[in-house]
């Protein structure tokens, strides 16, 4: 067992099981070398403290090979190994562009927060997406950045501040606690916690320590956030639910579930340039709701990108 722990391209085989039963046949080996593959690394310029044409041309100056994500302006991927580290530089330092998973930055893309809105972001730490809203709305209109593990409220404190997002006020509930509060906000981003699967790409130590029965206690919990978002919402509202995983228990049986319990409708997310892929209808002997083609899956091997999942729904 030591041995395994040791290879770097053990993956569960139970986790590998069910993602048969997801990813067609002649794709798999493609799905398994992109899992064992180095994830680019992904930045975006914030808008809040720079100048977007001199800080991309700055970064330039690094020797960097970046390239434009097509669906979204202020992103970029770096398509070479850094010789400065991007953390380390001093445009990082001052806020006028943050390290984000090229994933990490879909959801905020289909909330499309607007100046002058109420936004809650229920699971806020380290505060990647937090920054992006805040950019997106011009630092109008008020942010609930929640985070309720004390421990990462310092990082998720330390991030506003240099991305200078001054239209935030942090909270620290369990996300379930704004149930009590109905009808307050025009948007809210639901990026639950999760068996991160997705993240298997850059964090070994995650493939050891996932379970089935993992899967499931969070999909409750992920149930219950969801849940609590469409009640804060106000009528109208986006609420946007989002995970870096790629088990249908925690993804689209998820929203099912809400979907035949609250006034719901879902959106279309419109990604234009990334190959997303719709949906699962089908899994198991679950009844899906032929809706859920709607909701959006970036696999891997299909992205270059770490596996995701996300969902957009009006609260009607």
């Amino acid at each position: 067992m030591k041995f395994i722990k040791q290879d770097p391209t053990f993956l569960p085989p139970a986790f590998l099981e069910k993602m048969k039963e997801l990813v067609p046949e002649k794709e798999f080996p493609d799905f398994i070398t992109a899992m064992n593959k180095r994830l680019r690394k992904c930045f975006r310029i914030n808008t809040l403290k720079a100048d977007y044409e001199t800080t991309y041309d700055k970064i330039h100056t690094y020797g960097l090979n970046i390239e434009q994500m097509p669906w979204y302006k202020y992103g970029f991927f770096v398509n070479s190994e850094e010789k400065l580290k991007l953390g380390n530089t001093l445009e990082h330092f001052l806020g006028q562009f943050y390290v984000q998973e090229a994933s990490s930055m879909l959801p905020v893309i289909a909330l499309d927060p607007e100046p002058k809105e109420a936004v809650l972001d229920m699971a806020a730490a380290p505060g990647s997406k937090t920054t992006q809203i805040s950019a997106h709305m011009n630092n109008t209109g008020v942010i609930v950045a929640n985070e309720p593990q004390l421990s990462r409220i310092s990082a998720l404190q330390e991030n506003m501040e240099r991305s200078g997002a001054i239209n935030v006020v942090v909270s620290r509930n369990d996300g379930r606690f704004f149930k009590k509060m109905p009808d307050c906000f025009d948007k809210v981003l639901v990026d639950a916690p999760c068996s991160v699967e997705g993240t298997f790409r850059k964090d070994i130590k995650a493939r050891f320590i996932w379970a089935q029965n993992k899967v499931i206690n969070i999909s409750n919990i992920q149930y219950e956030l969801l849940k609590s978002a469409f009640i804060t919402a106000k009528k109208g509202a986006t609420i946007v639910y989002s995970t870096c995983t790629l088990s249908p228990e925690e993804n689209e049986l998820v929203v099912n579930k809400i979907l035949k319990e609250e006034s719901a409708e879902l959106q279309t997310v419109k990604l234009n340039g990334l190959e997303a892929s719709k949906g699962i209808t089908k899994y198991r002997n679950y009844e899906i709701d032929k809706e859920l083609e709607k909701t959006v899956r970036i696999w891997p091997h299909k992205t270059d990108m770490e596996g995701f999942f996300l969902a957009k729904l009006k609260k009607i």
